[in-house]
């Protein structure tokens, strides 16, 4: 089957692949405008774009557009609806980008994370999948995760600790300023 898979980074993506690709051919989509600042959404996508090059994987790369990102979730900044819109956001431009490529399926790396929400995922990809007329692919890929972190290291990549969006990049502040002020 084809499947073209959403991916929020490299490290996310190595064990995905490693997965998928034993059944499948697998393509990388990185549509990320949630990720801030600029910056940071090139280093994730120079560090994917050399894993992708290695593993001969085809990636295509969205136009950045923080607009869009907090477009949608304006008025809806905490948690969990935020991130409910941004999956929806990048799960809908997925399956967009796999129709139109004509690819079999879709799925997105957000799967391997333990920190995201599988059951909004994987609601928000049948909405997608009938909405595009095109096969969501769920797998719960979190036993994975610490595959993952194994192959990143191995091969080099920049590892982040946030998400990417803004929100989540202040919460994880706020939360290490109360603990070291002893508020936590």
């Amino acid at each position: 089957m084809r499947i073209l898979t959403h991916v929020c980074c490299g490290p996310c993506f190595t064990a995905v692949h490693e997965n998928l690709a034993k059944e499948h051919e697998v393509a990388a989509f990185y549509d990320n405008s949630n990720i801030h600042p600029g910056l940071e959404w090139r280093r994730r996508l120079l560090y994917l774009r050399r894993f992708c090059d290695q593993q001969h994987v085809r990636l295509s790369v969205a136009p950045y557009d923080p607009q869009a990102y907090f477009s949608a979730v304006n008025g809806y900044e905490e948690q969990p609806v935020r991130c409910h819109r941004c999956y929806q956001l990048r799960l809908a431009s997925t399956a967009r980008a796999a129709a139109a490529a004509k690819h079999e399926a879709f799925t997105t790396t957000l799967l391997i994370s333990p920190w995201q929400d599988h059951e909004a995922l994987l609601d928000i990809g049948r909405v997608m999948e009938k909405r595009f007329d095109i096969e969501f692919l769920y797998r719960d890929l979190r036993p994975l995760f610490e595959r993952g972190r194994e192959l990143s290291r191995a091969a080099g990549m920049y590892r982040q600790r946030y998400c990417g969006c803004l929100y989540s990049e202040a919460e994880r502040f706020r939360a290490k300023l109360a603990k070291e002020s002893g508020q936590a």
